[in-house]
């Protein structure tokens, strides 16, 4: 079969490695000029930027997709020249429940063995058959899965994070520490079921890389791999249309600069964000989900700091945590629900510095996470730059210096994320509440159309460099049987 993979993202190009694997025809259209979609890496005023992804977490998944289209561990590794990420995290805390102010490096200042097993043994119970495996619910009556489900039951798994943390974590800051990642969640600690202690396992437990050109090296390897093994990349197409009759996909069109081709195909693998997506297969009969619940989204500003000046920071880590006092009004702030979202009162950071991880002069990036625009619908266009300015004076005051004097080389609000076609402008596309995970999040086959499939964080497993890489696999296999 020749299948058309709509987007050039690490799900897309996961899902290319692996049809050429399986022996498929394959041809990945981007819009882009460039590959890796949220993983990718820009430059900006000389500068190497990673707009999205910072860090990349369980690499065998990379390598396993290589090898599926031929390229062997030692040659990969070779290639993508990743570097240990050594803190993974540094979490920056001012004074909490009679702790003075002080710095947790993560995993080494955990000190927290018996939730690491517990964590572990989480990540252990769920990973097979409910993140690297197909959600579909029929997939689930099988006596292993069974079994497997019964096991995460038993560990807690739904209940909430937050109170399976505290029962065996006393630290405030450590219990922080395991619990942010709640956020990529899309919901506050004390709402997120227990098993997403699968997320903070894959950053704590198994360890965090860099690749030395930036993150968008991991797809630049991935695509050099799709065309060495006969595939075909056709960057700068903007797809507009699929071709075919209702419920079977025969092709699609895609503009360039120079005018609108049509390409034919006999299935096709979606990787575009939900707005994008469901105008693609409507007129197809392809049909959207019911009204999803989207997570929050964030403020990005890439920034160029004297290096002299980090010199003299508070940490000194790839990644930083810095957090206000307030927690819990955090999360209720950025995750309220239509039209009650609110601007951190007391706001929390994460500053990423790739050069402390590379040794090589880069640039500081700073996020500030906030509600998405379904939530709060803020002019970012009108406020994003007091904003920016607001949050840079506010670490210059919490310690590191020169930051609100840097040059600022890009700002992404949600308003540009809106722009690039992501639902409510959030990036982290829909939460991961309990009616939306697993079987119950978006499925991967499109109902109503025959041969084509999603990947990417829309879908299962969900948001996140490690989901997305296994969601190209299970598209690949999707379409594959189809």
């Amino acid at each position: 079969m020749h299948i058309g993979i709509i987007g050039a993202g690490l799900s897309g190009l996961s899902a290319a490695l692996h049809l050429l694997g399986a022996g498929h025809e394959v041809t990945v259209v981007e819009r882009s000029a460039q590959v890796g979609g949220r993983a990718g890496t820009e430059r900006l005023r000389g500068h190497l930027v990673d707009p999205g992804a910072s860090v990349l977490t369980m690499p065998e998944l990379v390598f396993n997709a290589l090898a599926a289209a031929g390229l062997d561990r030692l040659a990969a590794e070779d290639e993508l020249d990743l570097l240990p990420v050594t803190p993974a995290y540094a979490g920056r805390f001012p004074a909490l429940d009679g702790l003075p102010p002080s710095v947790l490096h993560v995993p080494d200042d955990l000190l927290v063995d018996e939730h690491m097993r517990w964590q572990e043994a989480m990540f252990d119970a769920a990973y097979e058959r409910f993140i690297d495996g197909d959600a579909a619910w029929g997939s689930y009556a099988n006596p292993r899965d069974l079994a497997a489900l019964g096991r995460l039951v038993k560990l807690g798994a739904l209940r909430s994070m937050q109170h399976q943390v505290d029962r065996r974590v006393d630290d405030p800051r450590a219990r922080r520490m395991l619990t942010f990642q709640a956020l990529y969640a899309g919901v506050a600690p004390s709402a997120a079921r227990a098993v997403y202690a699968v997320i903070s396992h894959m950053d704590v437990g198994l360890g965090v890389w860099y690749p030395r050109a930036g993150m968008g090296h991991v797809a630049t390897v991935m695509a050099r791999q799709v065309q060495r093994a006969g595939g075909r990349l056709l960057l700068e197409h903007e797809v507009i249309g699929l071709d075919g009759r209702r419920g079977r996909v025969t092709g699609l069109r895609a503009r360039t600069s120079a005018r609108v081709h049509q390409l034919s195909f006999d299935g096709v693998v979606l990787t575009a964000d939900a707005p994008v997506t469901d105008q693609l297969i409507a007129p197809l009969g392809g049909r959207a989900p019911r009204r999803v619940r989207l997570s929050p989204s964030a403020v990005v500003a890439h920034l160029d700091v004297d290096p002299d000046l980090q010199d003299h920071w508070p940490t000194q880590a790839h990644h930083t945590l810095d957090f206000g006092a307030a927690w819990e009004q955090t999360f209720a702030e950025i995750t309220a629900t239509r039209g009650r979202g609110r601007l951190m009162s007391d706001p929390s950071f994460l500053i990423t510095r790739p050069s402390v991880t590379t040794g090589e002069p880069g640039p500081v990036s700073v996020l500030a996470p906030c509600p998405n625009l379904e939530s709060a619908p803020l002019d970012w266009d009108e406020i994003g730059g007091d904003y920016v300015r607001d949050a840079l004076r506010t670490l210059a005051g919490r310690g590191y210096r020169g930051i609100d004097s840097a040059e600022i080389l890009r700002v992404d609000t949600p308003a540009d994320w809106a722009r690039q076609g992501m639902s409510a402008g959030t990036p982290f596309a829909a939460a991961h509440t309990l009616t939306q995970t697993g079987p119950l999040r978006r499925p991967q086959r499109v109902p109503g159309i025959a041969n084509a499939v999603l990947a990417g964080s829309m879908t299962h497993p969900g948001v996140g460099v490690p989901p997305a890489l296994i969601s190209g696999r299970l598209a690949a296999e999707a379409i594959s049987s189809s």
